[in-house]
């Protein structure tokens, strides 16, 4: 269940926290400062691949307009559903989460793999109802984002296509509800309104947001609580150290452990390395996580840090939209587990960890009883 993966991060901030992977053809960036800063400064490390030149015709599928935008035309986009994920409005949706995750825990027993019964389902099943997608679908939106993170061949991609303009593109035609959807109608671009294919894009990244992030949390959260037997006790004596132990967790195994497009806008210099237009970075968010230099005793799970500015979700203008929605439904979940397992233990015989270094988490897992 263990991966190095970590140890090779503390060798890699310690010989070369910036360093080009030849493998790769791209440069990837290790320490906390380095990939802040690269977060933090779109104009000169752009999300934008024209800078690398064209990318290939079967990687241009629905919603790759929109992480691919800088400022201006991102932010008006985004800017579309901002209110609809504002933490203000994502509490309006407990109740919903709630009794969502109550019927999924109900079915978990000592022969469920928890991954596909629980942690799967419960982001699945929330997005979809926001989205208005029919429930014989919904099974399919978890696969198909691991065909969008490079889980998968290209054919998903095709599948994946058909599907968004059909049975999505008649959602958007036919809704009549005051909803995620009707907000996507209504919404304007260079103050006209949005093209299907922006539509669709939209529906892909919070289908994407929606469920591997808080799929591999939740797993992720499990593996936690199965380490360290004593923190279950200690959350359920002082519950207000549940939103602290869900920071750290996102911090200690960040569930997204690199993002591998950004696109240098013009030459420049990161810590020491001079990096030409064109070139492309990946910035390891899981080292960025555990850099002793921003986290004290970065490699101890400690749910009572003072200050947790972790960057698991993300920073600057490309943070993640879907954000409160994950946290939220990380803390019905965490509520759920402590409820229904007076002992967490994972069975390791029975669980997997998923193989793709772009993520942390799992294939399949079993707990005992």
């Amino acid at each position: 269940m263990e991966h190095d993966v970590f140890q090779y991060y503390r060798k890699m901030r310690k010989e070369s926290p910036v360093h080009f992977n030849n493998d790769t053809g791209s440069w990837d960036v290790f320490d906390y400062k380095s990939v802040y800063f690269v977060l933090m400064n779109p104009d000169t490390y752009s999300s934008d691949p024209s800078y690398a030149g064209n990318i290939p015709e079967n990687r241009q599928g629905p919603g790759a307009s929109f992480i691919t935008m800088d400022n201006p035309d991102h932010k008006e986009l985004r800017n579309v559903t901002v209110p609809y994920f504002l933490t203000s409005k994502i509490t309006g949706y407990r109740d919903m989460i709630e009794s969502t995750s109550r019927k999924l825990m109900a079915g978990i027993n000592k022969d469920s793999d928890f991954i596909r019964d629980y942690a799967v389902m419960l982001p699945v099943t929330v997005i979809s109802e926001l989205l208005g997608v029919p429930e014989n679908d919904r099974s399919k939106f978890k696969e198909w984002s691991d065909y969008i993170i490079g889980n998968r061949s290209d054919a998903g991609i095709q599948d994946l296509n058909r599907y968004m303009y059909s049975t999505m593109a008649e959602i958007f035609k036919t809704n009549t509800e005051d909803n995620i959807i009707s907000t996507i109608n209504k919404g304007l671009y260079h103050s006209e309104p949005l093209s299907i294919n922006q539509k669709i894009g939209y529906v892909m990244l919070l289908v994407i947001g929606g469920n591997e992030t808080t799929t591999n949390l939740i797993g992720n959260m499990v593996k936690v609580l199965s380490e360290h037997p004593e923190i279950a006790d200690k959350l359920r004596q002082e519950p207000e150290l549940k939103k602290g132990f869900i920071e750290e967790t996102l911090r200690y195994y960040s569930p997204i452990q690199f993002l591998p497009h950004r696109f240098a806008a013009r030459d420049s210099v990161l810590n020491g390395q001079e990096i030409k237009k064109g070139q492309r970075l990946s910035i390891w968010l899981g080292s960025a996580n555990r850099d002793g230099t921003k986290f004290e005793d970065p490699d101890t799970f400690n749910m009572e840090r003072e200050k947790n500015d972790h960057l698991a979700f993300g920073m600057g203008i490309h943070m993640c939209l879907g954000s409160p929605l994950a946290r939220l439904e990380a803390e019905i979940a965490l509520n759920d587990i402590l409820n229904k397992f007076k002992h967490v233990k994972i069975n390791a015989e029975k669980t997997a960890m998923l193989k793709n270094p772009m993520v942390y988490g799992f294939s399949t897992m079993q707990l005992d009883d």
